[in-house]
């Protein structure tokens, strides 16, 4: 089932890569001035007197599951939001968040939806997320606030610590 599963996404993926590749061959001279980009959007809460409040908290590393060489951030202080990008090849990415006194780690399970801008611009990738898994270190529970990740920097999940 997991293959199929697997096989459906390549498909899915290679039948985007040929459409980008024909409608970038045969588009107008046109240039796409729209940097299409969908990533996560994440705030930071915390739980004061039973209302949940904004809250900043220092991250010292920010780097996906199995691309721990590159980080997407460090070193930030006070940090309230942050955008994190999605694997368009998988249903799955990790993240290992390594603040002060602890670290953790949160899965996005998602679909990959193909979505078309214009002749100029080609697809972009969205998503739609089915879950958020994560550890308990310092973390007290994430909650989606918005399951469609697109263009929009919307806020998609909530990191309650």
């Amino acid at each position: 089932m997991a293959k199929i599963k697997q096989n459906t996404i390549q498909i899915k993926i290679f039948v985007s890569f040929l459409a980008i590749l024909f409608l970038g061959m045969a588009a107008c001279r046109e240039e796409c001035h729209y940097k299409p980009r969908s990533h996560a959007g994440v705030e930071f809460f915390s739980i004061i007197d039973g209302t949940a409040a904004e809250a900043g908290v220092n991250l010292l590393e920010l780097k996906g599951v199995g691309r721990e060489d590159s980080l997407l951030y460090e070193n930030r202080t006070n940090i309230r939001a942050l955008s994190l990008p999605m694997n368009g090849m998988a249903e799955e990415t990790g993240f290992i968040f390594v603040f002060e006194e602890h670290t953790d780690t949160i899965w996005f399970r998602y679909e990959v939806i193909p979505f078309f801008l214009s002749q100029e611009c080609g697809f972009m990738l969205n998503f739609e997320l089915a879950d958020v898994s994560y550890t308990t270190a310092g973390i007290d529970s994430v909650v989606i606030v918005t399951r469609k990740i697109t263009s929009f920097d919307d806020t998609n999940i909530r990191i309650y610590h």
